[in-house]
């Protein structure tokens, strides 16, 4: 009988410890998971590591008290991550009219920034010690709010291009609120106030509210990047 009991009990831990899959095919990630590894490819430990195309879901929030780490890792080009409502969260605070953060580091909620057509959507990321999200070329974020990280919230590398923004709400970051280095993005329907350094950097954008951003509440123009005409950025 203790040794029935002692497998099916190393059955369950098996079960807990290994790569999720849901039935829809769709890759979950969760706090439970991270100590074992949540996704094929993945060691444990955050960052959760993504090494494979293909869905990804939260299925609760993930949260560290370190500045330095990052929470989700993506090493792979055609992945698709659904925070589902959740909030990724690190320990930095940023306040103040002039904004000033507490915290800081190297961590970041979502490091995209060597991988291609890459989606987020629906959900939180806060207090990382360093940027909210990285991208690449040809991205998509939607319906996400990123505010009170350490360094930029929304930050696309040089050169990258094609990314497609909306529904963001882009608050209180210590750095850009979102910015790029001569891509061409494009950011629509969105809210950024009160962030470090510029509003908008580099990116096209239309029907975006700007407010309080410490270096300019307008999109700043880097060739070939402009506004389509000044109301879109006011």
């Amino acid at each position: 009988m203790k040794k029935q009991i002692f497998a099916m009990s190393m059955l369950a831990v098996a079960g807990f410890a290994g790569n999720s899959q849901a039935v829809d095919g769709v890759f979950e990630i969760s706090q439970a998971c991270v100590s074992f590894g949540c996704v094929p490819g993945d060691s444990g430990g955050f960052p959760v590591t993504i090494t494979e195309s293909g869905s990804y879901r939260l299925t609760s929030n993930l949260n560290t008290t370190s500045a330095n780490t990052t929470l989700l890792q993506v090493n792979a080009d055609d992945v698709s991550i659904d925070l589902n409502g959740f909030s990724l969260t690190g320990p930095a605070v940023c306040s103040g009219s002039t904004v000033s953060c507490t915290n800081t580091g190297s961590g970041e909620g979502i490091d995209a920034s060597n991988d291609d057509n890459i989606i987020i959507r629906n959900g939180t990321i806060r207090g990382m010690g360093d940027a909210g999200i990285r991208i690449s070329n040809n991205a998509i974020v939607e319906d996400v709010v990123i505010n009170s990280n350490g360094g930029p919230g929304l930050s696309g590398g040089s050169f990258t291009s094609g990314g497609v923004f909306r529904r963001l709400s882009v608050s209180t970051n210590g750095g850009q609120g979102v910015g790029a280095a001569f891509g061409s993005h494009y950011l629509m329907d969105s809210v950024v106030i009160n962030n470090g350094d510029f509003g908008v950097f580099a990116i096209f954008c239309g029907n975006v509210l700007m407010v309080g951003n410490d270096n300019g509440n307008s999109c700043v123009a880097i060739a070939p990047n402009q506004c389509p005409t000044a109301a879109d950025c006011d």
